[in-house]
């Protein structure tokens, strides 16, 4: 059976396309009532698209530098949005929801599980208030969702989450004392998820 997921492949969008993809993705997201946990993240996102209209239009000139400079802000675009689908699709998989993302949707012709990352390991870091989280790297795992949360006794947790490529994350500014639930998420690429165990640690 097919799943859609959100495409977060941009290379074949000219650059002009990019600028207007990227647009409307912030557009969709800015105050959307389905993503309030990821507000936070549209103000970097924003610069950064801001950023690569102004060095788009400077490169117009054909100028080496100007080009060099907005291929680079292009690279950094498409990682921070690469980065919120993936907080999207982590916070739901209903097919109308993640439309209202502004992302497309890319559908998967096969979709294969992937194994939820082993061996989860927490320790404290080098400085106050920081603890360090390590999983194994599950066969076919794209990226990682590090995932933390300060309602370590409840039933229902309120995850923070991350997104990286490293299976090793360091949380950081946390209450020392306090007690924190982690897990780790497996991002397939293909966009399959698969959560580690919860794992709990006093941070010093």
């Amino acid at each position: 059976m097919s799943k859609s997921t959100l495409n977060r492949n941009f290379q074949n969008l000219s650059d002009a396309e990019f600028e207007t993809r990227s647009l409307h993705i912030i557009a969709c997201m800015t105050d959307n009532p389905l993503f309030t946990d990821l507000q936070a993240r549209l103000p970097e996102i924003k610069t950064a698209q801001e950023k690569y209209s102004i060095d788009l239009a400077s490169s117009r000139g054909l100028g080496r530098q100007p080009v060099a400079e907005k291929n680079k802000s292009r690279v950094a675009l498409t990682s921070l949005l690469s980065s919120l689908a993936l907080l999207v699709m982590a916070q739901t998989e209903d097919k109308a929801e993640l439309l209202t993302s502004g992302f497309i949707l890319r559908k998967q012709p096969e979709w294969r599980q992937i194994t939820a990352p082993g061996n989860l390991t927490l320790s404290a870091g080098i400085n106050s208030g920081e603890i360090v989280s390590t999983v194994s790297r599950p066969k076919g795992a794209d990226s990682f969702l590090h995932q933390i949360s300060d309602t370590a006794g409840a039933e229902e947790k309120v995850w923070i989450s991350t997104a990286s490529t490293s299976n090793k994350h360091v949380f950081a500014n946390l209450q020392p004392g306090k007690q924190y639930a982690v897990r780790i998420g497996a991002v397939g690429s293909k966009g399959q998820l698969a959560f580690s165990t919860i794992a709990t640690i006093f941070a010093q």
